[in-house]
């Protein structure tokens, strides 16, 4: 006979890792309501968002705090918590803690300690995305959040140009104007990206076009100011080589001048470029002598 997980009740010093759900109510798995219904304590992101996920399951637990700012400090007390033998849950505002969210110290932590920590998987924005973004190569690259300073985002999506994998990564709202300019100006317009938008709520979008698509898109957008961006970029990209050195890397270029000494910009450019350092440092040379007059 087949065990059925759904029907395990939480058992004594055990860590729970619950996802759940990222908008649709009817997301939630049996085994989730099943281990929230018995744990003897739920730690929560937000207190709040908790308890109304609670009251429409019709489960009433004790609640306690665990977010960004105060995860070091109370991850020992859920530690604690489970020393005397409670069994406790970790769950997020939406999704899978510990993925872009609270939960990985207080894991390590209890792992530490020697206590039993059991995911009670779900759903997943970053899953849901690429299930229906028409990924056909086998492998790609979660970084979750880009920074939110243009200049150090630009960096950041250089870096990428080194990996031979489609990239997934997340944005905000406020952000994603500016997010989409930075990738045209790192990767070209005609790089294709798929993007989602308040997946699993009643105003989800799914589009798949070129990354100056996408900027238009969202500039249009009348939904734009609410809910986080899954961003897939199909690399790898045709800017890499030794003769090749692309108008993308010379924008680039141009852009790293404005704040870097030249001799900084050749190095990184070099870095994630095969072409000859001789010829990369002419080309930068000549768009700061340009710039300059």
């Amino acid at each position: 006979m087949i065990n059925d997980p759904a029907k395990k009740e939480a058992q004594p010093s055990t860590l729970y890792i619950v996802a759940t759900p990222i908008g649709n109510m009817g997301d939630i798995t049996a085994r989730a309501v099943r281990i929230l219904s018995s744990v003897d304590v739920v730690a929560a992101e937000d207190t709040r968002n908790t308890k109304g996920l609670l009251s429409k399951l019709n489960l009433r637990r004790r609640l306690i705090s665990y977010r960004e700012h105060n995860e070091a400090t109370s991850s020992d007390g859920i530690v604690k918590l489970l020393s005397t033998g409670n069994s406790v849950a970790i769950v997020t505002d939406a999704g899978t803690p510990g993925i872009c969210d609270p939960g990985a110290i207080v894991v390590a932590k209890a792992r530490d300690a020697g206590y039993r920590v059991e995911p009670i998987p779900g759903v997943s924005a970053l899953t849901a995305a690429l299930s229906v973004s028409g990924l056909t190569r086998e492998g790609f690259l979660f970084k979750g959040f880009l920074p939110a300073k243009s200049g150090e985002r630009k960096q950041f999506l250089t870096n990428l140009t080194r990996y031979d994998l489609p990239v997934v990564v997340f944005e905000s709202p406020h952000r994603i104007k500016a997010c989409l300019s930075d990738m045209v100006s790192i990767f070209g317009e005609d790089l294709k990206v798929f993007i989602g938008r308040e997946l699993t709520k009643a105003n989800e979008e799914t589009v798949s076009f070129s990354l100056s698509d996408a900027v238009i898109w969202v500039s249009s957008g009348v939904y734009q100011s609410r809910g986080e961006f899954v961003i897939t970029l199909f690399l790898p990209l045709n800017i890499r080589g030794e003769d090749n050195i692309g108008p993308e890397i010379e924008g680039l270029m141009g852009d790293l001048l404005e704040s870097l000494p030249l001799k900084q910009t050749v190095d990184i450019v070099a870095k994630y470029t095969h072409a000859s350092r001789k010829r990369i440092y002419q080309m930068a040379l000549d768009i700061k002598n340009g710039s300059e007059k």
